[in-house]
């Protein structure tokens, strides 16, 4: 017996069943025939009366049609991939991905061998730094030490030099006084000292215990002038003697200082002469160094400037790549929607042909057919 679609209380309900109006001509075994397999026992089961059909059924079937919807997806998915894999040759666009990929790895490896080979470079030029660092540092401490040692020469030497300046001036002291001795020498009697001191020990007496005329008075004093005079001249040269004879000790010891002082300075400026000469041979090192860390510079610059060039090409064939995968899948999409639409329409075929057969539908069939309105 035919059934009648019945009015459901749920709006949802009442607007699918307007859409496919011949859902209702359908009986209750042919329906879940229909479904097959794919309908849930509980839905199989339910029952209605011949004048009504059961809201029950229909939501289940909407409930289903719900559920399924990813499951119908894969279904028409894979039956294009079907249609699709059967005698598919490589498209030239397929042809032209591929030859970008490799291109891409190649120049994926080229830029990390170029990168792995600048790092080398950069790790060569950083131990060469490092001496360069060490032997400047060196080189430094060996400068402070030849400049204290210079500092100190120059101490010394200023030193010794206002001591010869000293010792000059005492010798030329001493020439002055022996000047001044041969010139009171000049001048004095040829008598000895004691002779002249004892002369005037008898004049005093003479003029203080004789009595004397004027004449002779006069004559005694004047006598006894010349005798004080050549006696100071005898005391001049004796203090003159002393004198330089102190001056004498005064510039030997002088002369034994600058000797030492020039002994000494000698000795620091070998040493400093020493420091000076390993200063030099640190920075000619260094020198030789700072080459060598140049060159290994510039081949790191330059092996890094072809890993950029490199990097660049990988970018714009990366962008290659993604352009044409993006054109190929909207066109794969485009193709994978024209299949399903010819699957779909052949399945709606071959579902008719097997709904006027009286055959058994599959659960996508049948939802096909209903979206359709055809059932």
């Amino acid at each position: 017996m035919l059934l009648s679609l019945p009015s459901v209380q749920k709006p949802e309900c009442r607007r699918r069943a307007e859409v496919s109006p011949r859902l209702g001509e359908f009986k209750i075994g042919q329906l879940t025939s229909f479904l097959g397999d794919s309908c849930p026992p509980d839905q199989k089961s339910l029952s209605c009366s011949d004048s009504s059909f059961s809201a029950a059924v229909l939501q289940g079937y909407w409930s289903l049609r719900r559920q399924s919807r990813k499951r119908l997806k894969r279904f028409y998915v894979s039956k294009a991939f079907e249609v699709l894999s059967e005698g598919t040759e490589i498209t030239a666009s397929e042809q032209t991905l591929e030859r970008l990929y490799k291109e891409r790895d190649a120049l994926r490896t080229e830029r990390e061998n170029l990168n792995s080979e600048a790092r080398k470079w950069a790790e060569k030029r950083d131990r060469f730094h490092e001496e360069i660092r060490r032997n400047m540092l060196e080189a430094k401490s060996l400068k402070a030490k030849r400049d204290e040692l210079n500092a100190e020469i120059q101490y010394l030497k200023a030193l010794r030099d206002e001591q010869q300046k000293t010792r000059r001036e005492k010798l030329e002291r001493m020439k002055q006084l022996k000047q001044k001795i041969r010139e009171l020498r000049a001048e004095k009697s040829e008598r000895t000292f004691r002779f002249l001191e004892n002369d005037l020990q008898k004049v005093e007496w003479k003029i203080q215990t004789e009595t004397l005329t004027l004449d002779e008075e006069r004559k005694l004093v004047e006598r006894a002038k010349f005798l004080e005079t050549q006696l100071k001249a005898y005391r001049e040269i004796e203090r003159i003697k002393k004198e330089i004879e102190s001056l004498k000790q005064e510039t030997a010891e002088l002369k034994t200082e600058i000797l030492e002082k020039h002994r000494r300075i000698q000795e620091l400026a070998q040493e400093s002469q020493r420091f000076h000469e390993k200063m030099i041979t640190k920075l000619e090192k260094t020198k030789e160094l700072k080459s060598e860390a140049d060159k290994m510079h510039g081949e790191y610059v330059k092996h890094k400037e072809k890993a950029k060039a490199t990097h660049l090409k990988y970018v714009e064939v990366q962008k290659q790549i993604k352009t044409l995968h993006t054109a190929m899948q909207k066109k794969e999409e485009e193709e994978k929607a024209r299949q399903q639409a010819i699957l779909r329409k052949k399945t709606e075929e071959e579902a008719l042909d097997k709904l006027k057969r009286g055959k058994k539908l599959s659960f996508e069939e049948f939802k096909i057919l209903a979206e359709q309105g055809k059932i």
